[in-house]
């Protein structure tokens, strides 16, 4: 019963971590969308923050300390030529992630099997 407990608790630890990764990434995903809808490319034609919900500054907050965002004068706007740095490293982080987490999967169910 012990180790039917410590298996089932360690898949769903991973499947939450995938999910807020997920979640998280999604959230960027759609303010970048946002951005680029309202032509946001310069401070002048930037998004004001008070106009994002909750989740929207968060994830504003998060590209900008990745520099894919500035933030100025309460105005947040897309920084175009970090763009497509920042598209590679977050498409190689969400592989990574999820090789990570097939590869633990696959050692738990080896770990089960071999009992």
């Amino acid at each position: 019963m012990n180790r039917g407990l410590a298996t089932a608790a360690t898949l769903i630890v991973i499947a939450l971590a995938c999910l807020a990764v997920s979640r998280k990434l999604e959230r960027e995903r759609r303010l970048l969308r946002k951005l680029r809808a309202r032509e946001a490319l310069d401070p002048g034609d930037g998004l004001g923050l008070d106009e994002l919900s909750a989740d929207e500054r968060y994830a504003a907050e998060s590209l900008a300390a990745a520099g894919v965002l500035g933030i100025q004068q309460s105005r947040c706007h897309i920084r175009a030529g970090e763009l497509a740095t920042f598209r590679r490293k977050r498409l190689r982080l969400a592989l990574s992630g999820a090789l990570v987490a097939l590869a633990l999967a696959c050692m738990l169910a080896v770990l089960i099997l071999r009992r």
